[in-house]
């Protein structure tokens, strides 16, 4: 252990500043992502819209990364990492300008369809540029230091977020739950966003590629059929189906369901957060010792009883439900992505990652609607019973897929 230790203490010892710079960025970004899930529903509920309105407005945003799936990774590949991020978001903080000063519901719909291209631009474009300024031995290191850092932030932003619309009342002499609360408190998103650019305006020095030679030809130069692209990315199709049936609603849910405050909600969602955080750290752990394929079903498979728990009555129990989802979750989706790029031809890897993406943006879009639609007349059972399901058919098609050995060995 104290090798092991001493290892890690070494590895982050020669990340580069721009890394780190990276990571700040994230971090910031982060936060203001974290701020933003936990109060836009509310701002929505305080103008008079409804669940189903709160549910459209969810699957506009997947909805956009449908559609501009494809054009976003041009663009990173025309302009850069660097420069598409911070495009992506400046146009976030202008989509969020835009947000809190629709006066109806159409142009919500246009806001948030801004919103959600422009986060999936900054978010994709984070890891080409991570790529960009580390070694190949250093990149497994600070993807998952990324990825942490990212959902562990959701901690500290859910908790922030649940107590500032009521110093924003204060601030403005309203009610807590107003929408002149909610707005003044939501533009901490557009500030923080714009901070969240300072750390990378700098230009930040590329490292020469260090790729052993041969490793490219590791998992052998067939090219796969679309049969299996496509059954490749079906799990990333149900783990959005699951997605979208309860994260859109989770402050709702906490709420309706247990009578929780603001800020009791905050602290539910940032329990959640912290799972999360824990859980992509762990992942890559689990699957040394019992292999990537097996070990990506097996923690996929964990969020179903996870799940089950949040139909529970007692709140203690659902927290931890609510907790142990989102550590599942997040350790088994790096380890899913590592199976599908081992598995895949070089010349095919943008490809599938390009349907991954468009898959789980499509699964989460469509579960939100339907689940607008239904939660208002069956309530929120059938959604967590439906999650649970989706997950648990995801794990079982990741388990059957029939990989090249050498395949899983390389990206183990």
């Amino acid at each position: 252990m104290t090798h092991i230790t001493s290892n890690l203490r070494v590895s982050i010892l020669k990340i580069p500043a721009a890394v780190w710079r990276i990571l700040a960025h994230s971090f910031i970004y982060g936060f203001a992502l974290s701020i933003a899930d936990i109060l836009f529903n509310f701002y929505l509920v305080s103008q008079g819209y409804t669940i189903n309105d709160v549910g459209l407005l969810s699957m506009v945003s997947r909805a956009a990364g449908m559609v501009m799936g494809l054009p976003i990774g041009w663009l990173i590949d025309r302009f850069g990492p660097q420069r598409a991020m911070i495009g992506g978001v400046i146009g976030y903080a202008l989509g969020w300008a835009a947000l809190l000063q629709a006066p109806a519901l159409p142009w919500l719909i246009a806001a948030q369809f801004v919103v959600g291209a422009c986060y999936l631009l900054a978010a994709t474009a984070v890891t080409p540029l991570l790529a960009l300024v580390t070694t190949e031995e250093q990149r497994p290191l600070v993807f998952g230091m990324n990825a942490s850092a990212t959902l562990i932030v959701g901690l500290l932003g859910s908790a922030v977020g649940g107590v500032l619309p009521m110093g924003a009342a204060l601030m403005m002499a309203v009610e807590p739950r107003s929408t002149v609360a909610y707005r003044v408190a939501l533009t901490t998103v557009i500030g923080l966003s714009i901070v969240a650019l300072w750390p990378v305006l700098v230009q930040l020095p590329a490292v020469a590629e260090t790729r052993a030679t041969g490793e490219e030809e590791s998992v052998g130069s067939h090219r796969l059929s679309w049969f299996m692209l496509l059954w490749m990315a079906l799990p990333s199709f149900l783990l959005g189906v699951g997605g979208g049936a309860i994260l859109p609603f989770q402050n709702l849910f906490f709420r309706d369901q247990f009578g929780l405050s603001d800020a009791g909600v905050g602290l539910a969602l940032s329990l959640a957060s912290l799972g999360a955080g824990v859980g992509a750290l762990l992942g890559a752990p689990v699957v040394r010792r019992i292999g990537l394929q097996r070990g990506a079903a097996l923690l996929r498979l964990g969020a179903t009883p996870a799940m089950l728990l949040m139909l529970t009555p007692w709140l203690p129990l659902a927290i931890i439900g609510f907790f142990a989802r989102g550590f599942f979750i997040a350790a088994s989706y790096p380890m899913n992505d590592a199976l599908v790029m081992g598995a895949t031809p070089t010349a095919q890897r943008g490809l599938a990652m390009s349907l991954m993406s468009l898959l789980w943006a499509g699964g989460w879009a469509i579960s939100a609607v339907i689940w607008g639609w239904v939660t208002p007349i069956f309530g929120y059972g059938p959604q967590i019973v439906a999650a649970a399901l989706a997950y648990a058919l995801s794990a079982l098609v990741i388990w059957s897929l029939r990989l090249q050995r050498s395949a899983e060995q390389t990206a183990a």
